[in-house]
């Protein structure tokens, strides 16, 4: 086995592109993510942040919206062909918390995608 099928963090730091899909058909939208994966740093400190913040609950759940949505956006880095208003909707830090807090369909179609570690390494 080749040592670089093992070391895969600098592939999810380098991150892959999420095509978002219409909920309703199935196709795909225009809109477009960079997303880094759950191997990269990014994820890793988003997770350790999420488990503190819950350490003291008992009923939590892990695929609930909004335990996910700030590690969602945490490893969002870029996205394309989004729009409010009829004007870009450009990519920044602020508007990707906000769009994850806001949008349950983004939070949940990235989060299958970045699980999915073949979207990074290409194996």
């Amino acid at each position: 086995m080749d040592i670089n099928q093992l070391a895969t963090v600098e592939m999810h730091e380098a991150g892959a592109e999420f095509q978002l899909l219409n909920q309703a058909t199935g196709e795909k939208e225009d809109a477009v993510f960079l997303v880094k994966g759950t191997d990269s740093k990014a994820w890793r400190k988003a997770q350790k942040a999420q488990r503190k913040k819950y350490a003291e609950e008992e009923d939590v759940d892990f695929f609930d919206h909004e335990y996910l949505w700030p590690m969602i956006a945490g490893v969002i880095t870029g996205w394309r062909e989004l729009n409010k208003g009829g004007k870009p909707f450009e990519y920044t830090d602020e508007n990707a918390v906000w769009l994850c807090e806001n949008s349950p369909i983004v939070v949940n179609q990235i989060f299958a995608f970045i699980v999915d570690r073949q979207n990074f390494t290409g194996d």
